[in-house]
């Protein structure tokens, strides 16, 4: 807008739009790659595809993927239920859903029953009315209609859908929405609870504790060692890492005042971290990078180029957890669900 990057709402982009595209950002419409180094796009949801593919310039990503290495400019071509995936999920939603509980073994279970139940009934009832009490045609037809017509659960149906409208509303009641119904019933039957971590089980806050900065060079001060991992941050569409950094600065402006950016490398999975190559003040060239602390960046690689690179600092990231989160897992464990956590930690 104007020029300028600003965070928008999926729900409001449309064909033209040109939109950011980085590590750990799902795709939110179908689009065509703008010119920039290539991506490494997991379609696997859409495709099943095993193995990330690369996309370039040109070449089109859909809505729902996510993005696994680069970053790169697109265009949007198409939104909503025009995209791949939103006519994917279109002829998914319009098959008739039918819950564990009403398919499986329960209400089958539970028929079968009543129908062998009643067929050996009425078989019993014809032999001791006819043959052994030789009662006439007509009352006997008569026990025979009741023991059919009382023996078939006419409103199970309806007590099933009263009891899953009950437990609706009791969930909505703690905060929960229900969309389907046999979502009730697939959650009555849950043994393990997948949990993410972040941004669930963490308020997805991260912050830097300044004090607990470790400072590996002489010379160089804690705010120094913030400047130089504000300057290797992205200053527009921040992820969460480079937002908690560079709001340790007084002004974010100061990431990239008195500097010429030449080069951005965005974070991958395989180098694990972020790097900026840019000239001072005084004309002089610098690259600076932060990532993973155990990742080494040797001296023959193109990165490097100019001599040896220097460790200045290490900065501890803190993601508080939720105050709910302890109590929700104690609850569910009392409850005999087994919960386990997972997420990929990626540190940047």
């Amino acid at each position: 807008m104007d020029g300028k990057w600003t965070e928008e709402d999926a729900s409001i982009l449309v064909p033209g739009d040109i939109i950011s595209i980085k590590l750990g950002d799902i795709i939110a419409a179908d689009a065509r790659l703008l010119d920039g180094d290539p991506l490494k796009i997991d379609q696997s949801a859409l495709t099943g595809e095993s193995l990330p593919v690369t996309k370039g310039p040109c070449d089109g990503v859909y809505s729902g993927s996510t993005c696994k290495q680069g970053e790169i400019e697109a265009i949007v071509i198409a939104t909503g239920a025009h995209t791949f995936f939103g006519k994917a999920a279109h002829l998914v939603d319009s098959t008739n859903q039918v819950g564990h509980f009403q398919k499986a073994s329960v209400l089958t279970a539970i028929g079968n029953f009543c129908i062998c139940s009643i067929a050996v009934g009425m078989f019993v009832e014809i032999i001791v009315m006819y043959p052994i009490q030789h009662r006439s045609y007509r009352p006997g037809i008569d026990n025979l209609l009741v023991l059919l017509i009382g023996g078939i659960p006419i409103a199970m149906p309806t007590v099933l859908s009263v009891t899953m409208a009950i437990g609706s509303h009791r969930l909505s009641q703690q905060g929960a929405i229900t969309k389907r119904m046999t979502a009730i019933e697939e959650m009555a039957g849950m043994d393990v609870l997948c949990s993410d971590k972040t941004g669930t089980l963490t308020l997805n806050k991260l912050s830097v504790d300044k004090n607990l900065i470790e400072v590996f060079s002489k010379g160089v001060t804690r705010d120094t060692v913030i400047l130089m991992a504000a300057r290797a941050s992205r200053t527009e569409n921040q992820d969460a890492i480079d937002a908690a950094i560079v709001g340790m600065l007084a002004d974010p402006k100061e990431a990239r005042s008195d500097i010429q950016e030449i080069h951005f490398l965005p974070f991958n999975p395989t180098d694990k971290r972020t790097a900026l190559t840019y000239i001072d003040i005084e004309g002089k060239m610098h690259r600076v990078s932060k990532g993973a602390p155990e990742q080494e960046v040797s001296e023959g690689r193109k990165e490097s180029f100019g001599g040896p690179w220097q460790f200045i600092g290490l900065m501890p990231l803190f993601d508080p957890p939720r105050h709910d989160s302890a109590e929700t897992i104690h609850r569910a464990l009392n409850l005999g669900v087994s919960v386990k956590m997972i997420t990929g930690l990626i540190i940047n």
